[in-house]
């Protein structure tokens, strides 16, 4: 098979032929107009292309040819050397879509009439059609391109990955840390190994994790994590991006930004995000998650409210939502709908998310003990510490809630505040690794029974 790529403006409608019928094809023409911007995003695709023939070892030959498209001798001489370098034209498909305009009607025309094959592809419905002298016939893709070699087409290096293990053999304290406890905010470490790696990982990071479990078995063909990339540009020039996660669907390539913050600069991130689609695919969707009270604001938001940040980003194809603890349920379809995924069981997938259980040991006697004592003891605590439940409150290191005076001055005077900052040190300097949102919920269980 001789596959002749022309690449126009929306160059990765090139890619997804290539990557289809890599097992067929022996030779590739690529063909791109000498326009400078032309030229750049032909390189990409020309060194994009070589690179993943050598990864698979793959026999496929190479041609480029750099032209004029508004030249009309220029396109002639295009048209014989495709003719040299074809044997048989029944083997000849030719990619005009998205290319360049004159140079695609005129090849179809001269080799259409020779038996060649005419290739467009239809990025929205992830399907080809094949047009001959006499037939048009339309193809669904059986391949969707892995988010590796979709990068590595592109001739974007990838710099860094994260591990998703991280995310699976931690699920269920991940899914506590972030819906369950508003306390200590820091993971139970299973073991002294963990411990360092743990340590490295900020909230941020985590955030990105637990969003990952809640997505990973919607109907994704592929997803990374914490990818840092080169974007390679000519005479050594590159572009560095960093995607928190990546999603493939039918051969487009998404992204699902994650702040974990209340409040952010949304409009400048809505900038930064466009810039970084390039790297990404043409056509591709964008959702931020943040730590918003509020899901989905804009669902609660009349037309005249509206803002200027939110009808560009809408036009942008950039979703822009809140915590998803806020509604697991309505992040999970809604996921689901933004990028296309049609999958079929969300409602027993959602089910199964709620499933979790802390793997924690209850917290022991003698360290319930050793706190009671040190509260009611060491700092002379006047508060029951049985009977109030302002006194949960104050294990959640906020000092934003709405506490009565007689608390408020409790804390001065007995500086709560202080004290839970080192009721967290003591315990994390145990060896059982106790975290202080079992001390939270000890204090909330006895609340209840006394």
């Amino acid at each position: 098979m001789l596959l002749v790529s022309i690449v126009g403006d929306f160059y990765s409608s090139v890619l997804p032929i290539f990557y289809e019928f890599k097992e067929k094809i022996t030779k590739h023409i690529i063909i791109h107009d000498d326009f400078k911007n032309d030229v750049v995003y032909a390189r990409k695709i020309i060194n994009g292309t070589c690179n993943f023939v050598d990864k698979y070892n793959l026999e496929i030959k190479s041609l480029v040819i750099k032209m004029d498209e508004d030249s009309l001798s220029a396109i002639t001489k295009v048209n014989a050397l495709i003719d040299e370098h074809t044997r048989s034209y029944d083997e000849l498909y030719i990619n005009i879509t998205d290319g360049l305009a004159n140079v695609g009607v005129l090849l179809s025309d001269e080799f259409r009439a020779k038996g060649a094959n005419i290739l467009t592809y239809d990025m929205y419905d992830n399907e080809y059609n094949i047009l001959t002298l006499e037939t048009m016939k339309s193809y669904k893709m059986q391949t969707s391109i892995p988010i590796k070699d979709h990068l590595l087409l592109k001739d974007v290096e990838i710099v860094t990955l994260q591990d998703m293990s991280f995310a699976s053999k931690y699920e269920n304290d991940l899914n506590i840390f972030f819906e369950k406890y508003e306390a200590d905010r820091k993971l139970y470490i299973a073991s002294k190994e963990e411990e360092k790696a743990l340590s490295t990982k900020g909230t941020g990071f985590l955030y990105e994790y637990y969003i990952y479990n809640l997505i990973k078995e919607l109907g994704f063909d592929d997803i990374l994590m914490g990818v840092k990339v080169k974007d390679k540009r000519l005479d050594g020039i590159y572009i560095e991006n960093e995607y928190d996660i990546l999603l493939m669907k039918n051969n487009h390539l998404h992204m699902i930004e994650c702040k974990y913050m209340k409040i952010l600069d949304t409009t400048a991130l809505l900038y930064k995000l466009d810039s970084v689609r390039e790297s990404l695919d043409e056509d591709a969707n964008i959702m931020i998650v943040t730590d918003f009270d509020k899901y989905n604001e804009i669902a609660h938001l009349t037309n005249a409210e509206i803002t200027q940040t939110f009808k560009r980003a809408f036009a942008k194809k950039i979703f822009t939502r809140g915590s998803p603890t806020k509604n697991v349920k309505l992040f999970m379809q809604e996921v689901d709908s933004s990028f296309a995924l049609q999958t079929q069981n969300i409602e027993s997938l959602y089910a199964k998310k709620r499933g979790y259980s802390s793997i924690k040991e209850p917290i022991r006697q003698e360290m319930r003990d050793e706190i009671r004592d040190y509260l009611c003891t060491t700092l002379g605590v006047t508060l029951d510490i049985y009977d109030s439940k302002e006194l949960v409150r104050l294990l959640q290191f906020s000092t934003n809630k709405h506490l009565s005076h007689q608390t408020k001055v409790a804390m001065q005077k007995n500086h709560m505040l202080a004290f839970i900052k080192l009721i967290n040190t003591m315990l994390r300097s145990k060896q059982e690794y106790i975290s202080i949102y079992d001390v939270y919920n000890f204090y909330e269980e006895n609340l209840k029974t006394n």
